[in-house]
């Protein structure tokens, strides 16, 4: 076994050699300028130690300076950018639910601006039926009219004909006289015979655009059919807003 002891230095007054450590004027009284020299030198010695760490060191302090401002700034910003995403969110629901109240709107749209109500129909087909006319039957639809009439006056039968193609809500140039019979109500007694005249009339019904129909029942004082038309144009024009 090797036994770790120096029989040199038993009893004697010397004392191992060991290497000076080089002079640290750091720690010294030395001025500043000095120190200063002697940290140069020491870095310039020592080039492959301090030069990689020294040159990381600066990097990243320039980095960091550089991101003071910007960081800055993105913190006095965040509550705004925060306030703003809520915002857009909100706004892209509400565009959202905006289209699709459009779209249902748009299928209401052809309720209120393709068909003629029954409503107006008849308002309009009484205001026709002159004095000495009597209405015996009639049909009315999305696709036209067939009206049955008759009279003793043949100038009346012309008047209601007259009325029937200026009536906003029929188109004219459809009116057409399916026929005309007339009928003898006394054959036997010439002298006392009396003549009774049968029409038959039937045409096409007026597409009546939304504006135009709104004028409508304000004529024919249709006070229901006139408040429902009233709510579906605000509701449109809040919606194109």
């Amino acid at each position: 076994m090797r036994i770790k002891y120096n029989f040199a230095f038993k009893d004697s007054k010397l004392s191992p050699w060991q290497r000076p450590a080089p002079p640290n004027i750091l720690v010294t009284d030395a001025s500043l300028r000095k120190k200063i020299i002697f940290l140069y030198q020491e870095f310039h010695r020592n080039s492959e130690i301090f030069y990689p760490s020294s040159l990381i060191l600066f990097l990243s302090f320039g980095i960091y300076i550089f991101n003071i401002f910007p960081n800055l700034t993105i913190k006095r910003l965040e509550a705004d950018h925060n306030q703003y995403s809520l915002i857009s969110t909100k706004l892209s629901d509400l565009n959202s639910s905006k289209q699709k109240y459009r779209k249902n709107l748009k299928d209401f749209e052809e309720y209120f601006s393709q068909p003629t109500p029954s409503y107006l129909f008849a308002f309009y087909l009484q205001n026709s039926v002159p004095k000495g006319v009597q209405i015996k039957s009639y049909s009315f639809s999305d696709n036209g009219f067939d009206i049955n009439v008759s009279s003793f006056n043949l100038d009346s039968l012309n008047e209601f004909i007259t009325l029937i193609i200026e009536s906003p809500v029929v188109q004219k140039q459809t009116v057409t006289v399916n026929q005309i019979n007339r009928l003898d109500s006394n054959p036997i007694k010439e002298n006392n015979t009396s003549s009774k005249f049968d029409l038959e009339i039937y045409g096409l019904i007026q597409k009546i655009d939304i504006k135009k129909r709104e004028n409508l029942y304000l004529e024919s004082n249709a006070n229901g059919l006139l408040r429902k038309l009233q709510r579906f144009n605000y509701l449109k024009s809040i919606l194109r807003g």
